[in-house]
């Protein structure tokens, strides 16, 4: 009995200090954003950084799990530009000049070496848009193609980019891109159809850690004249959708539709989405004042039973996400302190 208590002490100590699989997100709190880490179960929240006036936000982990991708202001009237920092919040380090340019959303290459956002420049009383890679060891960056991207996103094998386009004022909304990772090949992955009154927005695609899915939302919308507002947009349907990596098979994922989304990615080696969302916000109408808004915060969604678990519960704004698993991930990282969310989570 003496020996298989010892056993047994031996074998929680061992399992106390695997990894766990984690979610690096930003979230709104009191007026002040911060970028948080915690395992993909709500629990061990971990404060990393924050601001009041440099709005921090997370891009992506590196693939192989040693670096934080992330978006701040360097000063309070500057654009944000990229930096890097480890899963810990430690040893920050600037990848992209302040030069006035905007940039997007960055996803890293598959080897951890390169990174590739959208970037959009004034330039001879005009707007030069680009999608960039530069290689992070050397800092040198190459435009692959000249035109408007938000949220690119690399495959799993290297081979490919998926991006998506704008919503303009009183236009219609944009749709899924993929285009070579050299640039080549630029195409729509799913056309936009003509739905008359109501249009179609497509954003924020990701690819299932296979690369043979893609997760995107989708929001149908249109432009209405109200009475002492002017044209004002009006949503009518959020929904979560997975497709095939050429565009086909799409499928409408069961999460209500009155959920407005702000960061989506994929979880639990595709068997599940992870989405930051508000939820019950009123549709065909003109929403509420954005104070009267309601949190905003982070849900699971199992793709195959639809059950639905909420990770996150605070009166804040949590936004953009994103997820790696545990195989690349050799012991929980430790953060510099803990919110007191993360503290009372059990």
């Amino acid at each position: 009995m003496r020996f298989y208590s010892v056993g047994l002490l031996i074998f929680l100590l061992l399992l106390s200090s695997t990894a766990h699989s984690r979610i690096v997100f930003n979230s709104i709190r009191g007026g002040v954003e911060g970028i948080y880490v915690m395992n993909d179960d709500g629990t061990n929240e971990t404060l990393l950084t924050e601001s009041e006036t440099l709005r921090p936000f997370p891009n992506s982990w590196s693939p192989d799990g040693k670096f934080i991708l992330y978006k701040s202001r360097v000063d309070w009237n500057s654009r944000s530009v990229i930096f890097l920092m480890n899963p810990d919040g430690t040893n920050v380090r600037q990848l992209t000049e302040n030069d006035g340019s905007t940039l997007g959303t960055a996803s890293f290459s598959p080897d951890s070496k390169s990174i590739v956002f959208n970037k959009s420049i004034q330039k001879n009383n005009g707007i030069k848009f680009s999608i960039t890679v530069m290689d992070i060891m050397t800092g040198k960056t190459k435009v692959i193609a000249d035109m408007p991207a938000t949220f690119c996103d690399w495959s799993p094998d290297g081979r490919h980019i998926i991006f998506s386009q704008g919503m303009f004022v009183g236009g219609r909304g944009g749709t899924i891109w993929k285009i070579g990772s050299d640039g080549q090949n630029p195409r729509q992955l799913i056309p936009n159809p003509d739905v008359g009154r109501v249009s179609i927005h497509r954003t924020s695609p990701r690819w299932s850690p296979d690369g043979k899915k893609i997760v995107y939302k989708h929001s149908e919308y249109s432009w209405d004249p109200i009475p002492g507002v002017g044209t004002a947009l009006i949503y009518h349907a959020h929904y979560y959708m997975v497709c095939d990596d050429n565009g086909g098979n799409i499928r409408k994922l069961g999460i209500p539709k009155d959920w407005e989304g702000l960061g989506i990615d994929w979880m639990d080696d595709g068997e599940s989405v992870v989405l930051s969302a508000y939820v019950g916000l009123p549709l065909g109408e003109l929403p509420p004042p954005f104070e009267e808004f309601p949190p905003c915060n982070i849900y699971k969604y199992h793709i195959e039973t639809g059950e639905i678990t909420r990770l996150t519960n605070h009166p804040g704004r949590d936004e953009i996400l994103d997820w790696i698993s545990d195989d690349v991930l050799s012991v929980t990282p430790a953060g510099k302190k803990k919110t007191q969310w993360g503290n009372e989570k059990k």
